[in-house]
């Protein structure tokens, strides 16, 4: 993949010391930590740094060379200690502090310095305000996306960016570093890249991902809890889900519409990329996740499967007397919910809703305000 480098993070760690370097030797690229440390000594587990020049391309033609310095730093973690084979322990040391003492031999050496940071994005405001010398930081926090995110440190004329592409490989973190009369770094522009559909996967990457997925969801398939969805309806005194079924008897078009939806088997979408056990997936493909009497798993509640017509209406039970004339409404924040920027990149909604419509408006169904029932 040509990293340069890689920051060593909590989890890595996690699984065992002898394990962590195993994986070291065979990757590709060095490991770095500028704050784990030998408990013993205060001393770096592993190289806090390393210097990469890359060749740089001025607007006269001429190349020059630049000095990359990259430190890694992860967030302080109390409870986090891996004992080594001879005894030692190896823990978090505070990253600014570890950055104050590194930093400025690093800067001595290059032209522009990038930390990679697996902390929260307030940390890494904090390691940006009160450690100059930082040009830009690379970040890494669960699902957290940041772009052109300016620190002004010390010196405001040279403020630290911060960059965080998330973790769910939807994002492409891109940095351009623009030279000066000097030939030095002057200014940068950082920014968050798609990868839709026109940005191909490389095979091998694809299947290792592949593996990835299908071994994870196998996982949380055994460690799925069984519910007895029967009794759990006949205890929740309030409105519970009924399926689609019901619907039909009065909104028998409308069933058929849905029927021919892509809501009906969005279900069967999980199944194929091996994430039907996935928490952070279900919940866009069925009815009632995490509600009372909602899907709870596939082995529990089978038939509350798919996007039905509740999911978007609201449970059931009751309807049409006892809910109220206002039970059903839904409109576009509804789809919303689930079709967000980074879930459907290419929503549409004037396109999407002509596609499910199963109502009778006047209204523009891609206006803001359009409801149906």
């Amino acid at each position: 993949m040509g990293c340069a480098a890689v920051n060593l993070g909590e989890r890595e760690i996690l699984f065992g010391y002898e394990r962590l370097q195993q994986e070291m030797k065979r990757a590709a690229f060095p490991f770095i930590s500028g704050n784990m440390v030998y408990q013993d000594s205060g001393e770096p587990f592993l190289a806090p740094s390393v210097i990469r020049t890359v060749e740089a391309l001025r607007s006269d033609g001429k190349r020059r060379k630049i000095r990359v310095g990259i430190l890694g730093l992860a967030r302080m973690n109390p409870g986090l200690s891996q004992q080594t084979p001879d005894g030692r322990r190896i823990v978090t040391a505070d990253p600014v502090s570890a950055a104050r003492e590194a930093v400025p031999a690093l800067r001595k050496k290059s032209d522009l310095v990038v930390v990679l940071a697996a902390l929260e994005p307030e940390q890494a405001r904090t390691l940006a305000r009160e450690v100059p010398g930082i040009d830009l930081v690379m970040g890494s926090f669960g699902a957290i996306q940041l772009a052109n995110v300016e620190v002004p440190g010390q010196n405001p004329a040279t403020p630290t960016r911060m960059l965080y592409a998330g973790n769910q490989g939807k994002k492409l973190g891109e940095v351009r570093v623009f030279l000066g009369e000097d030939g030095k770094p002057a200014t940068m522009e950082t920014r968050l890249v798609n990868l839709g559909k026109i940005v191909p996967d490389d095979p091998a990457i694809a299947e290792l991902m592949e593996r990835n997925r299908a071994a994870i969801n196998d996982i949380n398939r055994k460690e799925a809890p069984q519910v007895d969805a029967e009794k759990m309806r006949a205890l929740y005194e309030g409105a519970s889900y009924v399926l689609s079924e019901a619907c039909k008897s009065c909104h028998e078009e409308a069933y058929r519409v849905w029927q021919e939806t892509k809501h009906a088997s969005a279900f069967r979408i999980l199944e194929e990329r091996h994430q039907d056990y996935n928490p952070a997936c279900v919940g866009c493909h069925t009815t009632g996740f995490r509600r009372p009497t909602g899907f709870v798993n596939a082995n529990s509640t089978p038939r509350l499967m798919n996007v039905q017509c509740e999911a978007c209406h609201g449970p059931g039970k009751g309807h049409p007397e006892p809910t109220g004339k206002g039970y059903g409404k839904a409109g576009l924040d509804t789809c919303r919910v689930c079709h967000t920027a980074d879930n459907s990149p290419n929503f549409d909604p004037a396109a999407h809703m002509f596609k499910i419509r199963h109502w009778k408006t006047e209204e523009n169904p891609a206006a803001a305000g359009a409801s149906h029932r």
